[in-house]
């Protein structure tokens, strides 16, 4: 009995193309989130430091918007992308060892929260 038990249990055979697709997801929206976090630090106004105001060194004090608008391109993109991964994972979840990626979701609040900054601050 054991051995059909065993048998029936490793019957799906690993992850397949969308749950690969779904994992393969969170790390790139992940990785997206970090590079508009980077991009954020080199838009921000520059702050003033003693070794600048030492030696008169000018610095900008608004926000780059061209560098902004690209982290609004960044978080449109991580957030379509986190979307598509939810709509996949929720046509893949049957099983109870199947859940919900939360990666996808937080990256997903993230982005909406970003995109609705942008659009009333910038």
């Amino acid at each position: 009995m054991t051995g059909d038990y065993s048998l029936y249990r490793f019957k799906r055979g690993g992850p397949d193309f969308w749950v690969k697709t779904i994992e393969s997801l969170c790390v790139i929206v992940w990785l997206l989130m970090l590079i508009a976090l980077l991009v954020i630090g080199t838009a921000k106004p520059e702050i003033e430091t003693f070794f600048g105001r030492y030696y008169n060194i000018p610095l900008r004090r608004t926000w780059d918007l061209e560098l902004t608008r690209y982290v609004f391109y960044i978080m449109i993109l991580g957030m379509f992308l986190s979307v598509f991964g939810l709509i996949v994972n929720s046509k893949r979840i049957r099983r109870k060892e199947d859940s919900y990626r939360d990666s996808l979701v937080i990256v997903g609040i993230i982005s909406f929260i970003g995109i609705i900054k942008y659009l009333f601050f910038f």
